[in-house]
């Protein structure tokens, strides 16, 4: 595999970069003064797509996020899981999301997967590494989504954290008003394992990043500590301050694929993609059918104004989350912590194309009942406005699918650090993966050792490869596979080469096989042309398959297209949808 030394970011980035002290010193150059174990600040976003940061191409506005790049290191080779919790699994462990207990989804378990692998929360059998890192001296935070607990004692307070302020499910609306995603999970706010009221004025990216304030204001500046400040943004429903609204108006009045193209043009120029590789484009649907598009100038200009407000309220979205985020860089910076705080960045997963009616126990009653329809003033407190196929599949430029599938859409996530020990103004294409997150910070903490601690006695210990000499610049990766699966979508990436099944209707329930060098977006098939290298990595997603305890679920979880679709449905519409369940 190629790696990318110490490439500078362009010069159109590089004037974005806020004020934040010195470069980041490399092993190489070690401080003149030890100044002990660094502090870590772990930020992850919410269904971001892989270029909505500016740094890979993307136009929104994130100054704080290409800043850390240009002071840091850009993974371009990260890889998550295709939705949240079983990410969030993987970060807190070390260890791949079926062993840590979140096999699934909460309500998504098919019935021949009946164990604790696949009750959707952590489980006693896994550390976390805030349990880890509290062991080892370290001051724990946490503040925003947890998405990892149904039980009280798989709650944050009761998994390492010190204080905790958290949403402990998937998500709700990003106001005061907390109106569920679904009737089946109702959220809770929790501090410190104690329920809470929100604030009339609470909004999550501001809230979260107020709490993670307080903490940080009140711990012992004795102790380093470990902060993971986890946004809902930009997850669905996409919601924003009143004055916040506007913040993109005609930005996306060109179409989905005129910015998508012109997000392609500069990510090759950053050398992230192949000059010569062809894009994924996102297929359609026949015209009979509500979920078909019609070309962009074939639109009328009010269908245009509708299609492109989505997109305006998902990148201000984005665009607020960087701007909170780089309230906690500045409070750092005046405290004198920055240069010992190691910055982590990174998405959960890709960004969504989903529709309401996908959230297990939804329908459309329910939904007229606690949401207003999407025409509705967008983007504002009851409005379920969500981002849709063609703008998520922007947001994922160069990549194929989006959250949810084993296209590197749904499963290759920006990452950014910063900090003591990484290097500067580099991208770096080593194959990374969520599962060495724990390893790398128990790495730089000088806790490596800490796997032989009886902390993990009788437990499973982190399964990763510690980044650090990836993101020094003194290492290749340690990682020559990455394994994804989930609802029976499955995945393996081994080298530059990558497998793929997904049972019909969104796949032809068969390996695909790519060339992840000259084709990473996935356009291609080899598997006729190179039969033994697709055999050779279904056996290798065999062997890890046994290794994880995967089980396929029996039926594969499949959502009808009527739930995938996020219109506005009328009589006409559901019949039509109706039809097509029967033809099927």
């Amino acid at each position: 595999m190629n790696r990318i030394h110490k490439l500078a970011l362009s010069a159109g980035l590089v004037w974005l970069a806020l004020p934040m002290g010195p470069a980041a010193q490399t092993e190489s150059e070690p401080a003149a003064d030890d100044p002990g174990p660094p502090n870590f600040l772990l930020v992850v976003a919410d269904d971001l797509g892989w270029s909505d940061v500016g740094a890979l191409g993307g136009e929104i506005r994130t100054p704080t996020l290409d800043a850390l790049a240009t002071e840091g290191t850009v993974l371009t080779d990260y890889y998550v899981a295709p939705t949240c919790s079983p990410t969030r699994a993987m970060l807190m462990t070390g260890v791949d999301n079926h062993l840590a207990g979140v096999g699934t989804m909460m309500h998504i378990r098919a019935p021949n997967q009946a164990n604790r692998n696949y009750d959707a929360q952590l489980h006693d059998g896994v550390v976390t590494v805030s349990e880890v890192l509290k062991a080892q001296g370290y001051e724990t935070f946490m503040s925003g989504k947890w998405h990892l607990s149904i039980d009280r004692d798989q709650e944050p307070q009761a998994r390492g954290f010190d204080r905790s302020f958290t949403l402990i499910q998937g998500g709700a609306s990003h106001f005061a008003d907390s109106t569920p995603l679904g009737p089946l999970e109702i959220p809770r706010y929790l501090e410190d394992g104690r329920e809470v009221t929100l604030p009339n004025d609470f909004y999550s990216s501001v809230s979260y990043t107020d709490k993670m304030l307080e903490y940080l204001a009140q711990r012992n500046p004795e102790a380093p500590f470990f902060a993971y400040l986890a946004y809902t943004a930009p997850h669905d429903p996409l919601q924003v301050p009143d004055d916040w609204l506007n913040r993109y108006a005609g930005a996306y009045d060109e179409g989905p694929d005129s910015v998508r193209t012109r997000r392609a043009e500069r990510v090759r120029e950053l050398g992230l993609f192949p000059q010569g590789a062809p894009l994924w484009q996102l297929p359609n649907f026949p015209a009979w059918l509500p979920t078909h598009r019609a070309p962009w100038a074939e639109r009328t200009p009010e269908e245009r104004a509708r299609d492109a407000r989505p997109m305006e309220i998902y990148a201000a979205m984005v665009e607020l989350m960087d701007q909170q985020l780089g309230r906690v860089i500045k409070a750092l910076q005046a405290s004198g912590d920055l240069d010992n705080t190691l910055v982590l960045f990174f998405s959960d997963n890709g960004a969504s194309a989903v529709a309401p009616l996908i959230y297990p126990g939804n329908t459309t009653e329910w939904l007229a009942e606690n949401w207003r329809a999407p025409p509705e003033e967008p983007g504002r407190i009851g409005n379920f406005t969500i981002m849709g196929p063609e703008w998520a599949t922007v947001s994922n430029t160069p990549w194929r699918l989006v959250k949810g599938s084993p296209g590197e859409g749904g499963v290759r996530s920006p990452f950014i650090a910063r900090g003591p020990g990484i290097a500067a103004g580099r991208y770096e294409s080593g194959l990374a993966h969520v599962m060495d997150l724990t390893p790398t910070l128990l790495d730089f903490s000088g806790a490596e050792a800490a796997v032989t601690d009886p902390i993990y006695e009788g437990k499973l210990r982190p399964q990763g490869h510690s980044l650090r000499p990836l993101l020094a610049s003194t290492g290749e990766s340690s990682r020559q596979t990455v394994l994804i699966e989930l609802f029976g979508a499955r995945a393996l990436r081994h080298g530059d080469w990558k497998v793929s099944w997904m049972d019909p209707p969104r796949g032809k329930g068969d390996w695909r096989l790519f060339d992840m060098a000259n084709d990473p977006g996935e356009t291609e098939d080899l598997s006729d042309r190179h039969p033994e290298v697709r055999d050779d990595l279904a056996s290798r997603y065999a062997a890890l398959q046994t290794d994880y305890g995967i089980i396929h679920p029996e039926p594969t979880f499949n959502p009808s297209l009527r739930q995938t679709y996020g219109g506005e449905c009328d009589w006409w519409c559901e019949l039509r949808f109706r039809a097509l369940e029967w033809l099927q």
